[in-house]
């Protein structure tokens, strides 16, 4: 789950974030993200506890480009992020993720298009996104995936956001939206 919250520091101007539970040595997909988030300003320190996020206020690099291959669960979050920022990404590797629970890359497809973000798959195993985040309270669709959930929920950062069926968070963090409250994010059921 701490791609989510380098999300929330990725959109954030200046951060310091204690987050519990992800160590330097895992083999969580996850653990990759100390390296990989370094193109969006942030800094990862391991500590006894886990990982301290920090961010201080100055331009991400303007291109991003990874190879999902060893981590395809990162990388609607990774679109996301990119598409928040305005981040010309490539996103090479991702030969799964059409076959997940979604077809992520459909389903990335169509939601960053309702914020004028632009997703152009090659095939099954390229995508490239280009274009800026225009929030205008859009309602983001998650297709029965958790993780389209949680992907798009950083997005409130930037203005209000819906989620329908926000709720399929259960499969794998059923606490996702209390600890965005803890962090005082406004969260409502409607």
């Amino acid at each position: 789950a701490a791609s989510y919250y380098y999300a929330l520091a990725a959109f954030s101007d200046e951060l310091d974030l204690q987050l519990n539970g992800l160590f330097e040595n895992s083999v969580q997909g996850d653990s990759v993200l100390s390296e990989m988030m370094q193109a969006f300003g942030i800094q990862t320190v391991f500590n006894e506890k886990g990982v301290q996020l920090l961010k201080e206020d100055y331009p991400p690099n303007p291109t991003f480009q990874y190879n999902f291959l060893e981590c395809p669960d990162l990388a609607q979050t990774i679109a996301v992020i990119c598409g928040g920022l305005g981040i010309e990404a490539r996103f090479d590797g991702l030969e799964t993720l059409r076959i997940k629970e979604t077809d992520r890359i459909a389903a990335l497809k169509t939601e960053l298009d309702k914020v004028d973000v632009l997703v152009r798959p090659e095939g099954d195993e390229v995508m490239e996104i280009e274009g800026k985040t225009y929030i205008n309270s859009p309602i983001f669709d998650t297709y029965e995936d958790h993780r389209m959930a949680m992907a798009f929920a950083p997005l409130a950062m930037m203005d209000t956001i819906a989620i329908n069926e926000p709720m399929v968070v259960v499969k794998s963090y059923p606490a996702y939206y209390e600890d965005l409250k803890k962090l005082g994010f406004e969260v409502k059921e409607i």
